[in-house]
């Protein structure tokens, strides 16, 4: 039994699996893959147990088999094979021998029925998503996302169906840690009433499937998990169990002092700002006056920064304190020449906007100096 592929086409096939193999769990199991070939087709399989990726492609030769080895050192094996051809020929225990040119290796294998047992979705039907539109939101709100495993339920991103303006349905991603939110919804047919809660580690394999992958994408999703398919590659991810905060009734409705400043010239500020104000509980002081915006740092132990921008702004003078990189986060995700910050007062939260993205904003907490 021996089947033939060439090197680019399976390098990139097992270039899908490396992210969710598991190559220090203690279920050894996890370190593998399971490769199935029926038919002139070639399917691999990873997962760490939360989540699942298959990936498919074509192969020359007869017959079926199926074979559980190490998804490393086979993908190293295959990436360093010295001819443009792969051959795999099975061997016995559930052996597998890859061959290239002279180059010839042979994997010790498991027996396939020991690879975990893959949840199927409850519910399998599939609709259409907007690939790039997907992968913006991702970025827009991605770094919001908490990293404190206590409290597992802001550990992921929101997926909830709203309805937009014009009565549009809407695909809303929401990600908070506590002291930042980030919100942002396209247009969509997505169902999604109750919202599901997407686990970052999910998020981080999807948003590889939208850079890199091609082809349309579907999303299918039950209670439990959440699949998305595009082209060969097939991804699950099993859901966050737990309420999402009540996000909505953080978000100010309607704040007065609004203040337009350029984004580059705001990051640069904050930069230079952050360079004495970054030590743990340090922020930076920003002084809204009318057209001008100054920002200041001072840190005892490290000296102190003051800088002038033009801002457009019209109002009493007042100040507020910000942890300079939350604002960097925002900034670095919005890609348009202004940006709209909407504030209260100094303990109040600021809201960020794009200047032209009204489905795009996010919310930083102040804080005290």
């Amino acid at each position: 039994m021996e089947f033939r592929l060439k090197k680019e086409d399976f390098c990139n096939l097992l270039r899908w699996t490396q992210g969710i193999a598991e190559r220090k769990s203690p279920m050894l199991i996890l370190s593998n893959l399971l490769l199935e070939i029926q038919a002139g087709q070639i399917k691999m399989t990873a997962t760490d147990l939360e989540m699942v990726i298959t990936v498919e492609g074509a192969v020359e030769g007869k017959g079926n088999g199926r074979w559980v080895v190490n998804a490393k050192n086979l993908y190293e094996i295959v990436r360093e094979a010295p001819s443009s051809e792969i051959r795999l020929i099975g061997k016995e225990s559930h052996g597998l021998e890859v061959t290239s040119g002279s180059a010839q290796s042979r994997i010790v294998g498991v027996n396939p029925d020991d690879f975990p047992k893959l949840p199927i979705l409850e519910k399998s039907e599939e609709v259409s998503a907007n690939p790039d539109d997907l992968r913006e939101m991702i970025e827009g709100t991605s770094y919001a996302v908490s990293t404190d495993e206590t409290r597992y339920t802001l550990n992921g991103i929101l997926f909830a169906g709203v309805e937009g303006a014009e009565g549009k349905r809407c695909l809303r991603l929401v990600a908070t840690d506590g002291h930042r939110l980030a919100l942002s919804e396209r247009g969509s047919e997505t169902r999604l009433e109750k919202g599901i809660l997407v686990p970052r580690k999910g998020i981080q394999e999807l948003k590889k499937l939208l850079e890199e992958g091609s082809g349309d994408l579907k999303v299918a999703f039950d209670e439990k998990a959440i699949r998305f398919r595009r082209g060969e590659v097939s991804l699950s991810v099993r859901l966050i169990e737990g309420e999402f905060p009540q996000y909505e009734q953080v978000i100010p409705k309607k704040l007065e002092r609004i203040v337009s400043v350029g984004r580059d010239t705001l990051m640069g500020a904050l930069r230079r700002a952050s360079i004495l104000a970054n030590q743990e509980g340090r922020g930076v002081k920003m002084t809204f006056s009318t057209n001008l915006m100054e920002i200041q740092s001072v840190n005892p132990d490290l000296g102190e920064s003051r800088e002038e921008l033009p801002a457009e702004y019209k109002g009493q003078k007042f100040n507020v304190a910000f942890n300079p990189r939350y604002l960097l986060d925002v900034l670095n995700v919005i890609e348009d020449e202004k940006v709209v910050l909407e504030l209260k007062d100094e303990i109040s939260p600021c809201v960020v906007r794009s200047e032209f993205d009204r489905g795009f904003l996010a919310l930083v907490m102040p804080m005290r100096l």
